[in-house]
């Protein structure tokens, strides 16, 4: 009788739930499941670093709807890649997060490299595991994809311990998973709460739609368009960490107090003010989505809650809502007039020459070279927050360092995005300090062949913590916000990426051309003011 290991039966089921790239950074315990996977025809690209690895799985599972798998090693490897995990957690984006493990006759033992990884990624994944035996290992990964998915999507977790990974069952003693087996189950609301829900938009004079991350995305995402058109509605994405005043609202934020009927299909956390004011009204009439019951109403009581997955629900309104649509509000009209009033107070910004050169120049100028469709990655930071200004609202793909608030994940989600679209051009806006977190994956970056451009703002210094410090504790009381005003671009030269530096206006647009056009990995670094973000003041 023929025999498998653990290894192969794990590449197969990945194979057959069609997963894109693994995502990776090697490791001793995972070297099996590498030499598995060139037979099963997997591909991998090995990052530099393990948190690299979980945002680009993280980003992946964002653009695509699928799930992105990061593969890493035990010990270290794991807890390496724990901040990407977390940003995917509160991103809502689909992620299996595979790790080595130590051989299970080993733990509790004190084993090579032995922590409790299931206990550590308990917290910030939707379910996690340790792969027991090899012939459990396809049942398994099915059960990952499915529930990765289901829900509000998130990542999970499975441990691979070296000795499962290693194992020899025999091939009939393994059973092969169903396509079924991969995807997620549907759950519906009930149908009169569906129409309640309808009704009470349809006599809303002031009605907003507040949607997580998940909710604009796919299926979900067309769906939720679909609708605020039929009920003539204005919708916004809640999925930064600055909440109802990120800047790629513009301003619009303090307005959301005046609706007098709120549907949520976000969380009641700090981005919306934990459901009441001063974020939302306490006369607003709430009308919550989530996939558990346990989570409406969680902060704040809601006046009907609708328990289902957001594409199947937002399916079910936009079929409730089809025989009674309204015209677009003046409502929606009025909050577009003060949007447009805000953009146009910081609007000389965006076209001043003076040196050193605004954040607001700078995402401007990368604004007018970008095309509806291209991906856009918006890191942490004041240059980042510069961006979402110039960027809201624009027919981008954009991908942002969500509610978790991190730094440094700008540069990976960029090379993602340029791995899953192909067609279109990656940009991440990162500042000099997030820079330092992952500049090496311009290595992996020119190693795999992966075209995309980081355009730098560097103020030498790390932006928000040095306006904080300024402000609160006074101009001769900073501490750690200074760096070095570095030739990132020299750093990109020197891994074999193309690199332009940038300190005067009429240089921006020609670097940008080159960079786009250099069909290679490629750093702009630009010199900019160190200037307080929009969110400061709007």
């Amino acid at each position: 009788m023929s025999t498998v290991s653990g290894a192969a039966l794990l590449a197969r089921a990945l194979k057959l739930a069609g997963v894109g790239p693994i995502f990776t950074l090697s490791g001793n315990q995972i070297l099996p499941v590498y030499d598995a996977g060139l037979d099963a025809g997997l591909r991998f690209v090995d990052t530099r670093h393990e948190s690299a690895a979980a945002h680009m799985a993280d980003a992946w599972g964002r653009l695509t709807g699928r799930p992105g798998v990061c593969l890493v090693t035990a010990g270290p490897g794991h807890t390496n890649a724990l901040t990407g995990v977390a940003t995917a957690w509160m991103a809502e984006s689909p992620l299996i997060f595979l790790s080595g493990g130590a051989n299970l006759p080993h733990v509790g033992k004190g084993g090579f490299q032995e922590i409790d990884q299931v206990g550590v990624v308990g917290p910030i994944c939707k379910r996690a595991w340790t792969a027991s035996s090899a012939a459990e290992l396809p049942a398994l990964v099915a059960h990952a994809h499915r529930t990765a998915q289901e829900g509000t999507p998130g990542p999970v977790h499975i441990t691979l311990p070296f000795d499962v990974l290693q194992h020899e069952v025999e091939e009939s003693a393994t059973a092969k998973p169903a396509p079924a087996d991969f995807e997620p189950t549907h759950r519906r609301a009930d149908a009169g709460d569906v129409a309640q829900a309808v009704e009470l938009l349809a006599q809303a004079e002031r009605p907003i739609v507040l949607g997580g991350p998940a909710a604009w995305r796919g299926p979900a995402g067309e769906r939720l368009r679909a609708l605020l058109e039929l009920i003539g509605a204005p919708g916004f994405v809640v999925e930064s960490p600055r909440g109802l005043t990120d800047p790629s609202l513009h301003g619009l934020g303090r307005e959301f107090k005046r609706a007098d009927v709120v549907l949520l299909l976000a969380p009641q956390d700090f981005t919306v003010g934990f459901g009441g004011p001063p974020a939302l009204g306490e006369a607003s009439r709430v009308v919550q989505v989530a996939p558990e019951r346990a989570e409406i109403g969680r902060n704040r009581p809601v006046d009907l809650g609708l328990v289902g997955d957001a594409p199947t629900v937002l399916g079910q309104l936009v079929e409730a809502a089809r025989g009674r649509a309204r015209p677009r509000s003046s409502w929606r009209n009025e909050l577009d007039a003060i949007r447009a009033e805000n953009l146009t107070s910081l609007a000389p910004a965006a076209t001043t020459d003076e040196l050193p050169l605004h954040p607001l120049r700078v995402a401007a100028a990368v604004r007018d070279v970008l095309r509806p469709g291209d991906c856009v990655a918006l890191d942490g930071g004041e240059f980042g927050q510069w961006a979402r200004w110039a960027l809201g609202g624009g027919p981008y793909e954009t991908l942002g360092n969500g509610k978790l608030g991190g730094i440094g994940s700008g540069i990976p989600f960029a090379i993602a995005a340029a791995i899953a679209r192909p067609d279109v051009r990656a940009v991440a806006f990162i500042g000099d300090g997030t820079f330092g977190f992952h500049g090496m994956e311009l290595d992996t970056a020119v190693r795999h062949d992966v075209s995309f451009v980081a355009v730098v703002g560097n103020d030498a210094g790390w932006a928000a913590e040095r306006h904080r410090q300024r402000e609160v504790y006074g101009p001769d009381r900073l501490v750690a916000a200074d760096l070095l005003p570095t030739r990132y671009d020299q750093v990109a030269v020197a891994l074999g990426a193309h690199g332009e530096h940038v300190e005067r206006p009429e240089e921006l647009r020609p670097a940008l051309e080159r960079a786009l056009a250099s069909g290679r990995p490629a750093c702009i670094n630009v010199a900019i003011a160190s200037i307080p973000s929009p969110s400061a003041s709007h």
